[in-house]
């Protein structure tokens, strides 16, 4: 055998013996199993496999797994070499994981090589990390990946047996009474610089080895060449072939045999137990050895004439060829150059076909590009038709667009005609729009002619819109003029609006003025508003002044020594009432204890235990009233347990609160300006279970008002408020990207008025709106949405879509727009629905 052919007629893994990495693997048994790697920032992952000596492939395959699979890179590329350091790229993708792959399978030209590189661009965040992850990485010969026969004997001798390596069974064609034509055909998966054919006949006699055959050698499975011919093969039992020609490129290779009409046999077939062929691998380049003519064709490893495109390749200056899947027949499950629409499918970059419902001719009771409206029928989204009785020439008797009005007809939605009597001039005797009225006639409905006597100048004679009153005339519905007596200045001699009345002067209708006696200053000798009496004296009509003698309380103090208590006494031996007034000015702010001048009554007890105050009564033990605050209590303690106020109560409650017009109780987290008091913006703490008998009104006071809970999210997603999340298997939160997605969870919100469950004590949490009204994402860019539209979670990531209620998938409902979009994305209000 050829030391430079290797066997690519049967799959054969290669070995890795040694992995280089700054990241982390996996490697078992000479298979990578799994590798990822981290970089602080992002740039480019390297992964070096270092192969058995002299090992030669035509295959790779890539897998990623569920877990990592927002860690597979988008962009990478395949290099081989023979010692380390020189290396040829061979194999480039751009946009795998955006065509949502999850396994990459490439079949190429068999090349040899001691390494394998993958290089990959390392471009999404995990973390404060940028990482890349792959599962398992294969590399090894494809083997013959499609054989075709023109028929078969039965069960055991199938067309599968050709390369099962099992030397008891084979293929056999099915027996006829007469010499036929008989093939097998196989497929490589790639172009290879095949240079030898073997076959092993069968152990049977006879054996059924084909005698006359010719191969045939083809690179697209269109053009085809003959590559050797027998015409009078004999063969032995159980023994292997071969044939040997120069390197050839070839992907399919066909064999046919042509069976001569022999005498007195009377069943003839063709029967092969195992096919092999043998190919060189590419060594021009990596070798750095002459070869001894160039590579006459092109391969997607190297250029001939030019380079020929793997299968899906978009790089430029590489040929696109025959068999790419880009250039096959368009469905509806897979792209060719376009991927074709579902019959009313309404997805992004998908072609309509000509079948499509919606080409069909329109009619009253299904769509085609429109759907028509029946007759008169005034529905949303209907065309009208062109015998709509709504376009027909209107009349009086029936309507076309509109319904014409009978000569003065005032009825609700009809138009008037231009022959109406109402469009007409208007005269004394009939209607135009108005009809007028005569000079000086004050009918109602009727219009003012500009020559009516009432239009024109008003004298105190003869009226115009008015009369002039004459000066001091008190007639009614007479207009008081400005020279008018009344109007001049008032003295005390003669009216003006007023009469001034005289100084001291007691007559009605007067007014006094601003110097009169009355309103000097009073004094004991004379009056003013009032008259002072002298200091001690009593005077009827007579006000006593503040430093009369009788209003001070002139007693000397007596000492607390009298002889009816004891200075020091039970408070039980006092009776009666106690009652103090003062005034005490001490400010009392800062929470402390408060200083002995800020109130009337101060007590202080020096004990650790007792209480400065206490307030014992059939009904109210303590009543505290104030222009601002009733009562106050501090407590400057850094302990949890401790209260500015305390109320305990064995069967009834702690503490009761009653307001007549305002709120019985008011807990303020920002504080009190008035003493100056910041607050730590938390108003209210509950422990235990509460009960609330009423009406609850919770706001936040930015529109969202709604019911949320922290849910822990992934933490490659970028999140933002406003943004529909949906739970992933991962048991966390993901940011919605799949159009009528059934686990929409809520939406991403910074606030609620409802939060429940424990604030979150580590990272990667978000609130999330389960319930209410919240500001969402949505895109209208396909179709406007209008308030009560129904939306579903759509194809931009972390947006809902408007939805027609019969196009609505089970489960699918997320929410109800309270809120316009016509075009392009933004927030709107929604209520929240989901699921």
């Amino acid at each position: 055998m050829n030391q430079d052919s290797i066997r690519i007629s049967h799959p054969q893994p290669v070995k890795i013996r040694e992995v280089r990495t700054k990241g982390s693997f996996d490697l078992k048994e000479g298979k990578l199993r799994g590798y990822s790697e981290s970089l602080d920032t992002p740039g480019i992952g390297i992964l070096t496999l270092a192969l058995a000596e002299g090992s030669s492939f035509n295959q790779i395959k890539l897998h990623t797994s569920d877990p990592q699979a927002s860690f597979f890179p988008d962009t990478f590329r395949f290099e081989v070499s023979l010692d380390g350091k020189v290396w040829e790229p061979i194999l480039q993708e751009t946009g795998f994981r955006r065509s949502n792959r999850k396994f990459g399978q490439w079949n190429f030209s068999l090349v040899r090589a001691n390494y394998l590189k993958f290089v990959s661009k390392v471009s999404e965040k995990e973390g404060g990390k940028w990482k890349v992850a792959i599962a398992d990485l294969e590399v090894g010969i494809s083997g013959i990946v499609q054989v075709e026969v023109s028929s078969e004997q039965d069960r055991l001798w199938v067309k599968e047996n050709l390369i099962d390596e099992r030397p008891e069974y084979g293929w056999a064609s099915r027996e006829s009474g007469q010499p036929k034509e008989e093939f097998f055909l196989v497929d490589l998966g790639s172009i290879s610089r095949v240079n030898e054919l073997r076959l092993l006949s069968p152990k049977n006699i006879p054996t059924h080895f084909p005698e006359v055959f010719t191969v045939y050698c083809s690179e697209d499975d269109l053009t085809w060449n003959q590559l050797l011919e027998e015409n009078q093969f004999l063969s032995e039992p159980g023994v292997w072939y071969q044939w040997r020609f120069l390197p050839t490129n070839i992907r399919f290779l066909k064999f046919v045999s042509r069976p001569v009409k022999a005498a007195g046999q009377e069943k003839y077939s063709t029967r092969i137990v195992e096919v092999e062929l043998y190919a060189s691998p590419y060594l021009s380049d990596l070798t750095q050895k002459p070869t001894a003519e160039p590579l006459p064709y092109a391969t997607v490893l190297r250029s001939g004439l030019v380079r020929l495109a793997v299968d899906g390749e978009t790089s430029e200056g590489a040929a696109v060829q025959a068999n790419d899947r880009r250039l096959r027949d368009s469905s509806t499950e897979y792209k060719g150059i376009v991927e074709l629409a579902s019959d009313g499918e309404e997805k992004e970059g998908v072609v309509v076909q000509g079948s499509d419902r919606r080409l069909k001719h329109a009619t009253e009771t299904s769509f085609g590009l429109t759907r028509l409206a029946m007759n008169a029928e005034a529905r949303a989204g209907r065309v009208v038709q062109g015998n709509d009785d709504r376009l027909k020439l209107s009349t009086t008797q029936s309507p076309g667009i509109v319904e014409l009005a009978e000569n003065g007809e005032t009825k609700e939605g009809v138009a008037v005609q231009g022959n109406d009597d109402r469009l007409k001039h208007a005269t004394f005797e009939r209607f135009g729009l108005v009809q007028l009225s005569p000079p000086g006639e004050a009918s109602p409905g009727k219009v003012i002619t500009s020559d009516d006597p009432r239009l024109r100048a008003a004298t105190t004679q003869s009226p115009g819109v008015l009369r002039f009153a004459a000066s001091g005339e008190e007639a009614a519905e007479a207009a008081i003029q400005g020279n008018d007596k009344r109007l001049k200045m008032a003295t005390a001699q003669s009216f003006g609006i007023v009469q001034l009345a005289r100084s001291g002067e007691n007559k009605e209708g007067v007014v006094v003025q601003g110097n009169d006696e009355r309103l000097r200053q009073a004094g004991t000798e004379y009056p003013g508003i009032v008259s002072i009496a002298p200091k001690g004296k009593s005077i009827p009509n007579h006000v006593v002044s503040s430093d009369d003698p009788r209003l001070s309380d002139d007693r000397d103090p007596k000492p607390h020594s009298h002889e009816y208590a004891p200075i020091e006494h039970d408070f039980n031996s006092h009776s009666g009432f106690l009652r103090l007034k003062g005034s005490v000015e001490a400010s009392y702010l800062n929470i402390s204890p408060p200083p002995e001048n800020n109130g009337i009554v101060y007590a202080r007890n020096e004990s650790e235990k007792g209480s400065g105050i206490v307030g014992s009564g059939r009904n109210i033990g303590v009543l505290a009233y104030g222009e601002k605050f009733g009562a106050r209590g501090d407590s400057s303690s850094g302990d949890r347990e401790s209260a500015g106020v305390l109320g305990l109560a064995k069967r009834g409650f702690g503490g009761w609160f009653h307001s007549r017009s305002g709120y019985a109780v008011y807990a303020s987290g920002k504080g009190i300006p008035p003493l100056n008091e910041t607050g730590s913006g938390k108003a209210v703490l509950a422990e235990g279970e509460s009960d609330f008998i009423g009406t609850v009104y919770m706001q936040t006071g930015n529109g969202i008002d709604c019911i949320a809970r922290f849910f822990p999210v992934q933490s490659s997603d970028v999140i933002g408020e406003g943004d529909w999340l949906v739970m992933g298997e991962d048991g966390r939160l993901h940011k919605s990207k799949n159009p009528n997605a059934t686990n929409v969870v809520g939406v991403a919100v910074k606030s609620a008025a409802l939060v429940l469950g424990e604030r979150p004590h580590v990272e990667g949490q978000w609130l999330v709106a389960i319930s209410g009204v919240v500001h969402a994402c949505v895109d209208a860019q396909s179709h406007p949405i209008h308030p009560g539209d129904l939306l579903v979670a759509g194809l931009t990531g972390g947006h809902a879509v408007k939805v027609a209620s019969e196009n609505l998938k089970p489960g699918a409902l997320v929410g109800k727009a309270l809120g316009p979009q016509k075009t392009g994305r933004g927030l709107v209000p929604v209520l929240l629905s989901c699921g």
